[in-house]
């Protein structure tokens, strides 16, 4: 069976899966982010480390607004802060192109006009006591992608446990200036620990244009918040 080289990733051409071989790992991969961008966010971060009421709206200082939303399953404090309207869902669209992030996943998504931004989030966390181990994407191929890129340092001492394709549970170490980003069948949760104070993590979730797997996309995409895109570009809002 051949293989090509893509960036570090081994992927047979033609098809969507990659494996990872630093990481002993499918469909996961690192990317740059760039420090005039975590230099941009430093100040939105902080804000959000205060942002803890659920089901509330805030309002970040660049005006960008963020609806919480918080697991009830998960032996955790995550709070999901996700684009609460268009105008920040289109923010964190910009984030997605300057990242480059479209044209990384591109050669792994099926696609026809471009990549879309589903939802932009802020993820905060403090404590993890438990791990709740999971796939954000049940499709069979790369449909879709999960981001996650630290935006504090202290969230460097808490990492991604995950399953490599041994089967073993490994821990992803995550460091300032570098991002994941995980699709179909990725199982990981985040690592027990505790911090002092809450980490914050840039988060996007985004894929292909195309309608044909919604359904099983929108399991993710469409329950972490309650204004979100579809593939066709149409928005969606939950609960007013």
């Amino acid at each position: 069976m051949t293989s090509s080289i893509m960036t570090g990733l081994l992927h047979k051409p033609g098809q969507s899966v990659f494996l990872n071989p630093s990481l002993m790992a499918r469909n996961v991969l690192e990317f740059d982010v760039p420090q005039a961008i975590l230099d941009e966010l430093a100040p939105l971060a902080e804000a959000a480390r205060t942002m803890e009421e659920d089901k509330a709206t805030y309002t970040l200082p660049g005006g960008q607004r963020l609806y919480n939303q918080r697991p009830a399953a998960w032996k955790s404090d995550i709070c999901w802060l996700s684009n609460a309207d268009e105008a920040t869902y289109w923010w964190f669209d910009g984030l997605l192109r300057r990242l480059r992030l479209d044209e990384t996943v591109a050669p792994f998504v099926a696609h026809d006009a471009v990549i879309r931004l589903y939802s932009g989030f802020f993820v905060t966390r403090s404590r993890c006591e438990a791990h709740d181990m999971h796939r954000d994407w049940l499709t069979e191929g790369n449909t879709a992608f999960t981001v996650m890129a630290p935006l504090t340092p202290n969230a460097c001492a808490m990492g991604l446990a995950y399953v490599s394709v041994r089967g073993e549970e490994r821990e992803y170490r995550y460091r300032m200036g570098k991002g994941v980003a995980f699709g179909s069948g990725f199982v990981h949760s985040t690592a027990i620990g505790r911090l002092d104070e809450r980490a914050v993590f840039l988060s996007l979730t985004f894929g292909t244009d195309r309608m044909d797997e919604w359904n099983t996309i929108e399991r993710t995409a469409g329950r972490q918040g309650r204004f979100f895109c579809q593939p066709d570009g149409v928005f969606r809002s939950i609960g007013g």
